[in-house]
């Protein structure tokens, strides 16, 4: 675990998280320090694929770092692909969009999460984050 990390200007940030293998669920991200609700826990880069291609990553092993958005998926690069489903999440991922191909993946805490709990998102119910606004701005 390295509790530092390099912001977007290159300067030092403490990092919030850290993944480690679980006993049961495999690797998981979990929170290096009490995260307050609403604070932005990391940022991981996405490619952004048309829905057609989404459909061939179910037969690749990459499909499981692979998000649904809208009408087209993103595969996400970085920790943010480590997080655990849970029906009662303590983080949310939004989206903002910086080419036709590419996106950054922002986690950020719903709640307050204690030091060394897992930070777990909801994903079996896509139509969730479309109600709730969670689409590529």
């Amino acid at each position: 675990m390295n509790p530092v990390q390099h912001g977007p200007a290159g300067e030092f940030q403490l990092q919030l998280h850290y993944v480690r293998q679980t006993p049961d669920k495999g690797r998981a991200v979990f929170a290096q320090t009490g995260i307050p609700k609403g604070a932005l826990i990391l940022e991981s880069q996405a490619v952004v694929l048309p829905r057609e291609d989404c459909t061939k990553l179910n037969e690749m092993s990459i499909w499981i770092y692979r998000f649904a958005v809208g009408e087209e998926c993103a595969v996400v690069f970085g920790d943010i692909a480590f997080c655990n489903h849970s029906a009662t999440p303590n983080a949310v991922v939004s989206w903002k969009r910086e080419s036709p191909s590419a996106a950054v993946a922002s986690l950020t805490a719903l709640t307050d999460i204690s030091a060394n709990a897992e930070i777990v998102i909801n994903y079996t119910d896509i139509e969730d984050y479309v109600r709730r606004g969670v689409v590529f701005c």
